[in-house]
């Protein structure tokens, strides 16, 4: 199964948080399950991580998040921008800073996003894609994201 995680996995790691803890329970339960993530190259995602790790270098979350999946090619598949499709797709209710995760789920039918943000996951189901909202509950997500495949 293919997960598209938004950046909350990211924001649990940085410092202050408290919750590192649960992104990689995510990661670890994603592993055990063979579910993979996509990631797009030129998105959102992948800018926050490059900054977040010149931002706090020496955070051993980040590194561990880092080593667990982006090194890891048989956990996640980078997706190039020719590979995403958008032609058909309205984006006029998705916060122009999420469309590059909409593109994606449109491009991957198959994908379900994985998001804190209720609004946004509301907004996706709405146009027929897969989203299931995380709070903070590692099985209940992955469980509902298996319901929606």
């Amino acid at each position: 199964m293919l997960i598209l995680p938004n950046e909350w996995i990211l924001d649990y790691l940085t410092p202050g948080t408290n919750k590192p803890h649960i992104s990689e329970a995510f990661v670890k339960a994603c592993r055990d399950i063979k579910f993979n993530y996509l990631i797009r190259r030129a998105g959102n995602f992948s800018e926050k991580l490059f900054r977040y790790s010149k931002l706090y270098p020496l955070n051993g979350e980040i590194k561990r998040f880092v080593n667990m999946t982006l090194r890891d090619f048989t956990m996640v598949r980078i997706v190039e921008e020719n590979e995403i499709q958008t032609e058909g797709l309205d984006l006029t209710t998705i916060p122009r800073d999420d469309r590059y995760l909409v593109e994606v789920l449109y491009s991957f039918p198959e994908c379900v996003l994985i998001s804190t943000d209720a609004f946004l996951v509301k907004q996706v189901n709405h146009l027929h894609l897969r989203a299931v909202l995380f709070q903070d509950d590692v099985n209940i997500a992955l469980q509902r994201a298996e319901e929606m495949a």
